[in-house]
């Protein structure tokens, strides 16, 4: 049976789902909110999502999309090149060797597994920043970041995967 062309768009439109809502996850972290101080601990939303992607559906966020992803948010927000790539890349790998393990679990492991993950995830990037900076940082920020990023990770799996059921269908 041969597919229309408003067929093959909605397949292709459904399997860069995932990715283009990291890509939009990575924008809007990068929205100015005219909040004070807000900017660094802000939760990392793309971690969020690769995370989230990598242990429900990795076919449709392959390692290649991540590291465009990483790449892209180290341009547009100017941070070192590979730092964030790296660590999204790592974190997809951790999530896709794990999956088995998580898939069948309830969501309270499912979370604290992205907590562990994003806390290895966080000091990665603060000592990478701190040896590419040739500088000793406060860990505040990086505290912070990880409590905001443990703490939005239920509101943004639960859009997720609402996101997941429409593309399965």
């Amino acid at each position: 049976m041969k597919l229309t062309l408003w067929q093959r768009m909605d397949i292709v439109a459904r399997q860069m789902t995932p990715a283009l809502l990291t890509l939009l996850a990575v924008m809007v972290t990068m929205l100015p909110l005219r909040l004070p101080d807000f900017g660094p601990v802000a939760p990392w939303l793309a971690l969020i999502s690769v995370y989230y992607w990598s242990v429900h559906r990795p076919d449709l966020l392959p390692a290649a999309a991540v590291f465009a992803i990483g790449l892209f948010s180290e341009l547009a927000a100017g941070t070192p090149l590979g730092v964030t790539t790296l660590v999204l890349l790592l974190m997809h790998t951790a999530a896709v060797s794990q999956r088995r393990f998580f898939i069948s679990r309830s969501f309270m492991v499912v979370w604290c597994g992205f907590a562990t993950m994003a806390l290895a995830a966080s000091l990665l990037v603060w000592f990478m920043n701190m040896a590419l900076g040739g500088v000793v940082m406060s860990p505040r920020p990086l505290v912070f970041q990880f409590m905001t990023t443990v703490a939005a990770y239920p509101l943004f799996a639960w859009c997720f995967a609402q996101v997941q059921r429409l593309i399965q269908r």
